[in-house]
């Protein structure tokens, strides 16, 4: 009886190299499993291309979300704002030293808020963005004293105005009625107006703290 080594050894190189083939896709359509459905979440989310029209969140989507990493933002003093150097969400109140009714209002519900958030309020910060170059006493003073956990910056209203140029809340006016949210690497997501609640802000963030990382 003759045995065909040499067939045997082709046939079992044949079948080694298959295998090595499926391995090789098998590696790939497992990296793509994981890798594809992280990248459309982020180009949904960072240029508002598919996402749905209605969703449970009662605030305004921006579309497309926005960075605000860019803009220079200080604080009272001055000093530079940095948005990266601590991963927390971000309410955002821009107006002037003219805080009208609708401003008092935002300032008081949002700050009934972030109370009502009990131990979770240490990942949320809250911002008045004041667009004219100094606070006056009286409104600093008023901050101070109703708002202690409120942080006093600036920013230049020509600049946000163009950050925010071409997506849907260009038209919305800096006078301290609408809220920004941000998120924990700076991207501006969700506005509220005075048509909103509280319980509306409340609701959506509890669910964004819900499914976001905590460092």
């Amino acid at each position: 009886m003759t045995t065909d080594v040499s067939g045997d050894m082709q046939q079992h190189s044949a079948n080694s190299e298959s295998e090595n083939v499926r391995g090789r896709w098998t590696s790939w359509f497992i990296f793509a499993a994981f890798l594809l459905p992280m990248v459309a979440a982020y180009l949904m989310f960072t240029t508002g291309v598919g996402l749905p029209t209605k969703t449970i969140n009662k605030g305004t989507l921006l579309e497309p979300a926005t960075s605000i990493r860019s803009l220079n933002i200080t604080s009272a003093e001055g000093a530079p704002i940095d948005f990266s150097a601590e991963k927390k969400w971000r309410w955002l109140i821009v107006g002037s030293n003219d805080c009208q009714q609708a401003c008092l209002d935002n300032l008081y519900i949002t700050r009934q808020v972030h109370i009502r958030l009990g131990e979770k309020a240490v990942r949320l910060e809250r911002f008045y963005l004041n667009t004219d170059a100094e606070f006056s006493a009286a409104f600093a003073s008023q901050l101070e004293q109703e708002h202690p956990r409120l942080v006093q910056a600036h920013v230049d209203a020509e600049s946000w105005k163009k950050t925010f140029n071409n997506t849907n809340v260009a038209a919305i006016e800096l006078d301290g009625a609408e809220l920004y949210v941000i998120d924990q690497e700076g991207f501006a997501m969700m506005t509220y107006g005075v048509s909103n609640s509280g319980e509306d802000m409340l609701d959506d963030i509890k669910r964004l703290l819900k499914y976001s990382y905590e460092e």
